[in-house]
C-alpha cells in the first residue's frame, strides 16, 4: 500500500512516498498528492520515491506517464504558476531512460522531471 507525507518548504513541496509500488495505488496517490499541493499553492513539487519498492515495466511507466499529464493539465489552473515536478527515485524503481518524463513531456506536460541518485 503506497502512502505519503507532505513538507511544505521554502518555494516547494516536498512528498515522501513509502510503500509498494503499484499502477493503479500510485496513480490514486499521485491525484492526491496534487490536489494537496494546489490546496497548499506549491506548483513546484519534489517527489521522492527513494523508499517505494518494486519494479515496474515499460507499460506501467507510460500508463503513469499518462496519467500525471492529464492529472497536470486538468489542476494546473488550481495552481499559482504550471505545476513543475520532479520525481526523484533510485534502482530497481528508477528509470535512466526517463520514459515516464517522456510520455508526460510528450502530452503537453512540460516541467516534469526524473532524477536519478541521491538527493542532498
Amino acid at each position: 500500500m503506497l502512502s505519503f507525507d507532505l513538507e511544505p518548504r521554502v518555494g516547494y513541496l516536498y512528498v515522501t512516498l513509502t510503500g509498494e509500488l503499484e499502477l493503479g495505488a500510485a496513480e490514486a496517490k499521485f491525484s492526491e498528492m496534487l490536489a494537496a499541493a494546489a490546496i497548499l499553492r506549491q506548483a513546484k513539487i519534489l517527489i521522492d520515491c527513494s523508499r517505494v519498492t518494486g519494479n515496474w515495466a515499460p507499460d506501467h511507466r507510460y500508463a503513469f506517464g499518462s496519467h500525471l499529464a492529464a492529472e497536470v493539465r486538468r489542476r494546473s489552473g488550481q495552481f499559482p504558476a504550471f505545476p513543475r515536478i520532479a520525481i526523484h527515485a533510485v534502482a530497481p524503481l528508477m528509470d535512466p531512460n526517463r520514459y515516464t518524463q517522456t510520455v508526460a513531456n510528450n502530452r503537453h506536460c512540460a516541467g516534469i522531471v526524473v532524477l536519478a541518485g541521491r538527493l542532498r
